[in-house]
């Protein structure tokens, strides 16, 4: 069966030879790799020159942004089956070889998780995301707008399953154009989660991390928040003008997207985008959320409320210390030895023993929720596909 790899560049000559290498390294032989520029200003274009007839190489000659470049990969394409690759990440080469006997019929795309490295390709000890939710996740979305899963480079799709909602309106889509099919395949299908990390998420701005943010495109809080309203209501909107489903909402915030919220109402009031928010409200909300969304323990829940009490009553020095936290990899590794499932090197860990994460252990158990709905832990936490950095590629 033919696979596609599509793969989407702006200005991301340095690392793009190496996710080229990654696809075209795949032990699954039945595979094409479709590159697109989106314009770009640097040796992107010579990179992708070098690799003559092995690639389909295609150039916008203006940068439309994301959803431009994704738009000519997807028609160019012709595989059953699509990953979009951004051009700063990696795969493993079995990635597609592990996932492919996991498309029984029914399911709509097969989820793995990456394992963060730097600008050098340098492994940073952790994975993203840190939760996953699988089987029938539309309840998710009904109830959060959204649900938990990696970003672009970690979802392959069932062509049919995303299909017919291409080509997206490329103005609306210049960032996170990874959103409408990773929310949307979800009503043509189910969602399972593959066994192990399959690929690298790459790293290579510390510009958000000093903020308490995650992801390569330098954000405020308020404008995350700003991109993860457009990204959820203009993927519905989809839904409902293709298949004539419309999820009017109201949405529960996702747990953390609310992580976020307080940041930004706490550190960036001037320019925070709910203006009906108060420390209260959001303590109410978080409460609600971390009721409502499976997948963590009673101990994170709990942890996780005093960490937003302190973003939210903490003298503003201590506040942006705290809020730095919010992507530590070490703290978060002493909640699972707190929590009593910590895997080697801390990771929280709740597979059968000795199950493989890139000499790690890695979760597998699943904590159902409906018959068709799971939870899946990650061998390490940071963020699942949340607002910040799901699509880094600047545009």
């Amino acid at each position: 069966m033919l696979v596609s790899i599509v793969i989407n560049n702006h200005n991301y000559a340095r690392f793009l030879g190496q996710a080229i290498d990654s696809a075209l390294a795949q032990t699954h032989a039945e595979l094409e790799v479709i590159v697109c520029d989106d314009a770009s200003t640097d040796d992107s274009w010579a990179v992708m020159q070098g690799y003559g007839t092995r690639i389909t190489a295609l150039r916008n000659e203006t940068n439309g942004g994301q959803a431009a470049a994704m738009n000519a990969g997807f028609a160019a394409s012709r595989g059953e089956f699509v990953l979009f690759l951004d051009s700063d990440d990696l795969l493993d080469p079995t990635a597609l070889a592990t996932c492919l006997p996991l498309f029984a019929p029914g399911v709509a795309k097969i989820q793995f998780a990456l394992r963060c490295i730097d600008a050098e390709g340098t492994p940073l000890g952790r994975q993203i995301p840190f939760l996953m939710h699988a089987g029938d996740v539309r309840p998710m979305i009904r109830r959060f707008g959204s649900y938990a899963g990696p970003p672009s480079s970690g979802n392959f799709y069932r062509r049919s399953a995303i299909e017919r909602y291409f080509p997206l309106h490329a103005p609306d889509w210049r960032r996170a154009a990874d959103t409408p099919p990773f929310l949307l395949s979800a009503f043509n299908g189910r969602i399972v989660n593959a066994p192990q990390a399959l690929g690298g998420y790459r790293i290579h701005s510390s510009s958000n991390r000093g903020r308490g943010g995650f992801g390569n495109i330098v954000t405020r809080h308020a404008d995350a928040l700003r991109v993860d309203l457009h990204r959820r209501n203009a993927t519905l909107a989809i839904l409902e003008r293709v298949d004539g489903q419309a999820l009017a909402g109201p949405f529960l915030p996702a747990p953390w997207n609310l992580r976020t919220r307080a940041m930004s109402w706490r550190l960036e009031r001037e320019a925070h985008p709910f203006p009906e928010d108060s420390a209260w409200s959001l303590m109410k909300l978080q409460a609600q959320a971390l009721s409502a969304c499976p997948g963590y323990t009673w101990l994170e829940r709990r942890l996780s409320q005093a960490w937003l009490i302190g973003i939210l009553a903490m003298p503003g020095g201590l506040a942006w210390r705290l809020a730095l936290t919010n992507t530590s990899s070490h703290l978060r590794r002493r909640i699972g030895r707190l929590s009593g499932r910590a895997g080697p090197h801390g990771a929280p860990h709740h597979g059968p023993p000795g199950s493989p994460h890139g000499g790690q252990r890695s979760s597998q158990l699943s904590t159902p929720l409906t018959p068709q709905l799971t939870a899946q832990r990650a061998g390490q936490l940071t963020h699942p596909h949340a607002s910040q950095g799901a699509s880094r590629r600047a545009a």
